[in-house]
């Protein structure tokens, strides 16, 4: 079994000046090389949750443990920002922070921020393109000049350049066509098979079937469910109860069963996977 990458006890937070608390009483752990998507309505605490594991935040009770740096209420800054050695954060359209006059230079901010030697940078700023799917002579272009998706490609690889153990995207395909989304979906789940543990706060629960092995549901700072996304799609009733639609192959699979089509799994996650249920149930009446 994987060692854990993520421990936390009894988190809370509240932002300055309010009574009200963005996280209560959290308790969680996340394995080496999982999956996990956090999902929840706007507000229920998702985006507060991975502040607080990659270090932009610091809880106001309870404690956690990231990659074996102990964070609490009194942990040194110093210490919190340690954290950022071990942990990659991609925020929503993280192309909006890209800065430098070239991809290299932007791509190298990261791991020139850490010390690298320039031996070393050059390296990864080469591995980062090539696991992003984009030509080397791209270094020397103006990240400005990409487009949309390549722009996305170029700041994940700034991130993935400094070879973070966990990787954290908050909502990385808004704003993108259906062909940029299914490319950096399968680099995200590249990296993941690479041994790198992902956390994915997402709307979309066609993402959260297809690619999380774990799902984490919040509502009002709290974690309110922690479950498979296979358990989670075959209970209707709790789904509606956290204001959750079904993923598109989940629903397709109940409507067909209201009309009388019965497929031998009713939860297909995928797709691929629907369609398969779909051609064994024809075979079936073929069959007869």
């Amino acid at each position: 079994m994987a060692d854990p990458a993520i421990t936390i006890d009894g988190l809370h937070y509240h932002y300055p000046n309010t009574k009200k608390e963005a996280l209560i009483d959290a308790n969680l752990t996340i394995n080496q090389g999982e999956f996990v998507a956090v999902i929840g309505k706007t507000g229920s605490g998702k985006s507060t949750l991975v502040s607080l594991i990659d270090g932009l935040l610091q809880p106001t009770a309870g404690r956690l443990n990231v990659t074996g740096v102990e964070i609490t209420p009194t942990t040194k800054q110093a210490q919190l920002s340690s954290i950022h050695h071990h942990v990659g954060f991609v925020f929503q359209f993280p192309e909006q922070q890209l800065f430098a006059e070239t991809v290299a230079d932007d791509i190298a901010f990261g791991p020139r921020n850490l010390g690298w030697s320039e031996e070393k940078i050059t390296a990864s700023v080469d591995e980062a393109l090539q696991l992003v799917n984009l030509p080397q002579e791209f270094k020397t272009h103006s990240p400005f000049a990409l487009s949309g998706g390549q722009m996305r490609r170029v700041a994940i690889a700034g991130v993935l350049a400094t070879k973070p153990a966990i990787l954290i995207l908050d909502e990385p395909t808004a704003g993108l066509d259906n062909q940029a989304t299914n490319d950096l979906l399968k680099l995200v789940d590249q990296v993941n098979q690479q041994g790198t543990t992902v956390i994915m706060v997402t709307h979309q629960m066609e993402q959260v079937a297809e690619h999380a092995g774990r799902v984490l549901v919040m509502d009002h700072g709290k974690i309110i469910a922690n479950t498979t996304p296979k358990k989670l799609f075959n209970n209707g009733e709790q789904l509606a109860a956290f204001s959750l639609s079904l993923p598109i192959p989940v629903a397709v699979a109940h409507s067909l069963k209201h009309d009388g089509i019965h497929l031998q799994d009713n939860e297909p996650l995928t797709m691929a996977a629907l369609a398969d249920q779909l051609a064994m149930a024809m075979r079936g009446k073929t069959d007869e």
